[in-house]
């Protein structure tokens, strides 16, 4: 029996659209587990839909997969990423006029030896909703939403059991 896969053994980076595996340790990538306390994915169904024809018989139509959304909870925190979050939707503009540019995002699961990785491509930060109460500090949801291919076919969602240098797009 293996062992279960942890939120201590993770890390989550963000960076631009097509970032190589290679990049992860760039200055150019945030890296952001310790805002997180929450990831979900949800989408990428593909759905079958049976078509009736003469002589009792069915064809299968397919659909092509939905969007894939990636959502994280985050605990904001004060210093030079404050605004990192506001970015991702808004862009560098922090503005409602602007908007944020395509990323990766990569998430490496490790306990030293065994891997899980899910990586996406062409993410567009959608939603990012910031809230606090009397008795709590600010936290948020953001949301990112991506096709599961591009236009030409290539794919924007990996899942992998090695390491996250390994990505490739």
């Amino acid at each position: 029996m293996g062992n279960g896969i942890f939120p201590d053994e993770a890390k989550i980076y963000i960076g631009a659209a097509d970032m190589e595996g290679s990049e992860l340790d760039s200055t150019d990538v945030n890296q952001i587990e310790s805002y997180i306390s929450n990831f979900s994915e949800s989408g990428g169904e593909s759905d079958i839909e049976p078509i009736p024809v003469f002589g009792g018989g069915n064809l299968d139509k397919e659909s092509p997969r939905s969007q894939i959304e990636i959502s994280f909870d985050i605990e904001m925190q004060y210093g030079e990423n404050s605004t990192l979050f506001d970015e991702f939707k808004y862009g560098a503009g922090l503005t409602s006029a602007t908007e944020g540019e395509y990323k990766a995002i990569v998430i490496e699961w490790t306990d030293g030896t065994n891997y899980y990785v899910r990586a996406y491509n062409n993410c567009r930060g959608i939603s990012f909703n910031p809230e606090s109460g009397a008795d709590g500090n600010l936290k948020g949801s953001m949301t990112f939403k991506l096709s599961p291919t591009t236009t030409t076919n290539i794919k924007n969602l990996q899942i992998v059991d090695t390491a996250a240098s390994g990505i490739t797009w």
